[in-house]
């Protein structure tokens, strides 16, 4: 082998490294966790609210890559007021061990709330910083 393709084929392997990512070239079960998670989607599709006022239910959809490892995602919701306030903000997990494929999996939350709800908003944190890393229990192990 010559010189340069030597060169040209280290230097993709160096760029192939590189893409995958920390988890990949360090075996950290938590980045490969984070990784993981943020190809996860969370949409919200309706929202409605009890009367009473009541609670409110919440239908998601979750979808994922196909050869998903992971076993758990857990979303923000937040719940509004009339000038957009957030009145509950609650992190919610789901169990993915029936959602093949990664989905699209329907799902409903029901969070209980004793003030008038206006809107309402479900995140999926894609990218969690180190104080939102800690209501995530799907960190407390590897996938």
């Amino acid at each position: 082998m010559s010189r340069v393709r030597l060169a040209r084929s280290v230097g993709l392997g160096v760029l192939v490294l590189a893409a995958l990512g920390p988890a990949c070239a360090t075996g950290d079960p938590r980045a490969r966790v984070l990784e993981d998670r943020a190809r996860w989607s969370a949409t919200l599709l309706s929202w409605a609210q009890s009367p009473g006022p009541g609670p409110v239910t919440l239908a998601v959809r979750l979808s994922g890559p196909p050869r998903s490892k992971l076993d758990r995602f857990t979303v923000r919701v937040q719940l509004h007021d009339a000038e957009g306030a957030v009145l509950s903000s609650v992190w919610h997990t789901f169990d993915l061990t029936d959602v093949e494929g990664g989905g699209p999996a329907d799902r409903s939350i029901r969070i209980p709330i004793d003030r008038e709800v206006a809107g309402a908003s479900v995140d999926g944190v894609p990218q969690p910083t180190e104080a939102e890393q800690s209501n995530l229990p799907e960190l407390s192990r590897g996938p």
